[in-house]
């Protein structure tokens, strides 16, 4: 009777020993178990931070540029017609009056005896109304005689009279047979157009030396 309660409290010692050490063992993988007498100061919580994920910058999209719608002929805007071109009014040129030439024996006789070796300027030539101009000759002497200066005047004979100065001019210088003198005397051509004739001479008194004439055809 004796050894069996040392058994039975042997049993329960070993019983209390395993409990003991199990309780121990399972304190010592967790410490915060609710019959832990001297439990340890509960943990910091953790605080996750999230790891930084750079994220790629993307380019932009490739422009891709808009095709234009191509226009038909069909819908193409009709071709404007030009203007006319303006057609210049010209005036009609004033119908020249023609040179009249007189016939022979509507001219004066050309007394005495001498040649025109030159003129200026020639018969027909063309002046405008009130134009002043010059007339120069040059007479050569064909007869056996002398012009004396102080003898011979030259003297407006006939026909329209256009010249400025004086009817009756001075011979500048006597000239012996087949001699020659330059003559010049300054007009003015008449208002009236068409054909105009002067005449001079070489005279003494009233003896005719010399006949020489211009003809001009006078223009409006």
């Amino acid at each position: 009777m004796k050894n069996s309660i040392w058994d039975i409290l042997t049993m329960i010692l070993l019983l209390g020993i395993v409990i003991v050490a199990v309780g121990v063992l399972m304190l010592f993988q967790n410490p915060y178990l609710v019959f832990n007498p001297f439990p340890p100061p509960p943990p910091v919580p953790t605080i996750f931070v999230p790891s930084f994920t750079p994220t790629p910058k993307s380019l932009p999209p490739t422009w891709t540029p808009t095709a234009f719608p191509t226009i038909s002929e069909a819908t193409k805007r009709p071709t404007s017609t030009p203007l006319p071109t303006n057609t210049p009014f010209v005036l009609p040129s004033p119908t020249p009056i023609l040179k009249i030439v007189y016939p022979t024996n509507a001219r004066l006789p050309l007394e005495g005896k001498c040649k025109v070796l030159a003129q200026s300027p020639e018969d027909g030539k063309t002046i405008k109304a009130g134009e002043t101009f010059r007339v120069s000759w040059t007479l050569q002497n064909t007869s056996t005689e002398p012009w004396r200066s102080d003898s011979i005047d030259v003297r407006f004979k006939g026909g329209v009279p256009m010249h400025t100065s004086k009817d009756v001019i001075d011979l500048p210088k006597s000239v012996e047979p087949n001699g020659t003198i330059d003559i010049t005397i300054t007009m003015t051509a008449p208002e009236k157009a068409g054909y105009q004739i002067t005449y001079w001479t070489l005279s003494a008194g009233s003896t005719v030396k010399c006949t020489f004439y211009v003809e001009i055809f006078v223009e409006k």
